[in-house]
């Protein structure tokens, strides 16, 4: 899969022949990375709202900020809430305001900066976390579109069992390679953004790599807006040139199928808690 949005390399994805499960081959060591996320279009650490793209996805923010609090709220739980990944904070700010008690963890300086600066939010480098320099009692740890981005997945998951009370709830939302957008644009998805996404996962594969480690799934929802920003995304990194409406009627076509099998969703949030 060439990297469509910083440098055309190509990287092989390879499937696990006996669990299904996908990752990027040859991605670049994790003291390599940096430089792949180095563009303007790379939103969560640039804020960049420049072009239609990016200033529809500012506006489809704003409403899945609501979607995500009220799903949390369903929830039932505590409002200690650790954000890893948290980007420039639109996330964190948004629950703070609804009363929540937040910390956040991020890797980009870039990103961290835009945090404290637009909403006075100071947040952790990824080590805080990591060498158990945080709490550990959180009602709640989210990682949003991010677990796709590490590289230490057992660490990582280790320390959501430490640091999750007893009744807390891990949320991952990630996108679904196994999707009906992801099948219609093939290796132009934009969801497969090799090589900043070394594991790519399958409501399946996610559902049994998280029960391997201790947590069970309780509940899983669609992200509604995922597909028609996918389908935007993907139509600019192919050659031939698509009209605005039919990007928008395949990403409709997406969200449709969908509907009716929500395991064809481009993007899901999965909740689990600890077995």
């Amino acid at each position: 899969m060439p990297d469509w949005l910083v440098s055309k390399e190509v990287f092989d994805i390879h499937e696990c022949e006996s669990c299904g499960f996908k990752f990027t081959d040859n991605a670049p060591n994790e003291g390599d990375i940096g430089p792949y996320y180095n563009s303007e279009e790379y939103v969560e650490h640039s804020d960049t709202n420049k072009g239609l793209v990016y200033g529809i996805y500012h506006k489809a923010r704003e409403i899945m900020l609501g979607y995500k609090l009220r799903k949390i709220q369903k929830l039932g739980v505590g409002k200690k809430l650790l954000d890893i990944g948290s980007g420039s904070g639109y996330f964190l700010n948004h629950m703070h305001q609804n009363g929540y008690a937040t910390t956040g963890v991020e890797i980009s300086d870039k990103a961290r900066n835009l945090c404290k600066d637009k909403f006075a939010i100071e947040t952790h480098v990824p080590s805080d976390f990591l060498n158990n320099k945080l709490d550990t009692d959180f009602d709640l740890i989210t990682l949003w579109h991010v677990f796709e981005h590490v590289y230490t997945f057992d660490a990582y998951f280790d320390l959501f069992a430490a640091s999750l009370k007893a009744d807390g709830r891990l949320i991952l939302a990630l996108p679904n390679c196994n999707s009906a957008d992801a099948k219609m644009y093939g290796e132009h998805w934009a969801a497969y953004d090799t090589p900043r996404h070394l594991w790519h996962f399958t409501p399946q594969s996610i559902e049994q790599f998280a029960a391997n480690r201790g947590f069970e799934l309780e509940q899983k929802y669609r992200l509604p807006l995922d597909p028609f920003f996918n389908a935007m995304v993907s139509a600019g990194y192919k050659s031939s040139f698509t009209f605005l409406p039919i990007t928008v009627l395949k990403g409709l076509w997406a969200y449709l199928v969908s509907l009716a099998n929500i395991d064809a969703s481009s993007s899901l949030i999965y909740v689990f808690k600890k077995q």
